[in-house]
């Protein structure tokens, strides 16, 4: 059994330890120590990065109380080692899971539901839980859990007697019955977990909850904490920034700015189509080949060719002069399949493209002359 350092002080990130054995495996070599303050992976936890030695740690795994830390070069069996955590990533997941805690607690306090998924990375913290949550539901539960860290209770883990563990009512995912280690927040969640957390929700910084998704008749919430949560915001807020001087707009009325601009946009957009379109029919020029009746004219986008193609029954190919050594096409038959002929089309003319039996579509490069041959041919 390795000691668990991180069980009796989260705080812990050097400490000594004797090398019991080291194993040169296919990752790296596997080594056990008498005790350890990495945490390894578990609990939706990803392991704890840092050094042993001179050695990188790149993997912490637990089986049977046994905690094997991967590690890029060997050590030498007997030798004493200093281990040493990367903090900042240690104390950001500390954050992040603690954070989790207070808002699964609240959500189990006041709407009933469990966490029934949980998972955090470095980027994201995602959890499930067992009922539906309305947008009001989520703005309430993240008002309350700010709140809680602005109140800076304590957080604090204990290993309580098979006894004592029957009078607590606290939440798990699994059935425990012996070596349960409960995570206290004072006045908020009692909850099994063997991670590290912090020793108060102040130390939590700012929670927030970016997403609320249905997901397998309960909720999926996408959510961060702590430094995570303080670097999004202010990647969004240089975001904000940024539309706030392209619309010249106030930093609370950019939404407005931006769903005036799209409704113009929109306008333009329908109106460049009727535009493309009109000026599509008014360069259309036909004729009439060995292959098939055909057309051309310019800059025209698939709407523009189509109502081309329409004035000639909907029958025939349609091409439009890109003004670059290019054209683009449209080969159009009610009854006829017209794959074949396009894949010679595009085999003869350096093009591509393809589609259903009565409708293809693509591009060639080639000049009209060349295009009137290949119909010709």
């Amino acid at each position: 059994m390795t000691v668990k350092l991180y069980e009796e002080n989260a705080y812990t990130a050097r400490f000594e330890a004797t090398v019991l054995s080291c194993e040169e495996g296919k990752k790296g070599f596997a080594v056990v120590l008498n005790r350890t303050a990495f945490f390894p992976e578990g609990g939706g936890q990803d392991a704890d990065r840092g050094t042993l030695g001179d050695a990188t740690v790149r993997d912490v795994q637990i089986k049977d109380g046994v905690i094997t830390h991967t590690v890029d070069r060997a050590l030498e069996v007997g030798a004493t080692v200093t281990g040493a955590i990367d903090w900042e990533t240690r104390f950001a997941r500390m954050q992040q899971h603690t954070g989790e805690h207070l808002v699964s607690g609240l959500i189990h306090r006041t709407f009933g539901y469990d966490n029934v998924g949980f998972h955090m990375s470095d980027t994201i913290v995602t959890l499930d839980v067992s009922g539906p949550l309305t947008a009001e539901d989520i703005t309430a539960i993240e008002l309350s859990a700010n709140r809680a860290v602005y109140e800076n209770k304590a957080v604090t883990a204990s290993f309580p007697t098979p006894e004592e563990l029957d009078t607590i009512d606290y939440r798990s995912k699994l059935e425990l019955s012996h070596g349960v280690r409960l995570v206290t927040i004072e006045d908020y969640d009692v909850c099994a977990c063997c991670a590290p957390h912090v020793a108060r929700t102040g130390e939590i910084g700012l929670i927030k909850l970016l997403s609320a998704i249905p997901y397998k008749g309960g909720t999926r919430i996408e959510m961060l904490s702590g430094l995570p949560a303080f670097l999004d915001y202010a990647a969004l807020h240089e975001s904000n920034r940024e539309i706030m001087r392209l619309l010249s707009a106030k930093r609370d009325k950019t939404a407005e700015f931006v769903a005036r601009d799209h409704d113009t946009i929109a306008q333009l957009r329908a109106e460049n189509a009727r535009l493309s379109e009109a000026l599509a029919l008014a360069s259309f020029t036909q004729a009439d080949t060995q292959k098939l009746p055909c057309g051309f004219t310019k800059g025209a986008a698939f709407d523009g060719m189509k109502q081309c193609l329409d004035t000639m029954g909907g029958e025939g190919a349609v091409f439009s002069d890109n003004g670059d050594g290019t054209f683009r096409y449209l080969l159009a038959s009610e009854t006829d399949d017209m794959r074949p002929l396009t894949k010679e089309l595009n085999a003869a003319l350096s093009g591509k493209g393809g589609g259903k039996p009565n409708l293809t579509q693509g591009s060639v490069q080639a000049t009209k002359e060349d295009i009137l041959a290949f119909l010709n041919a």
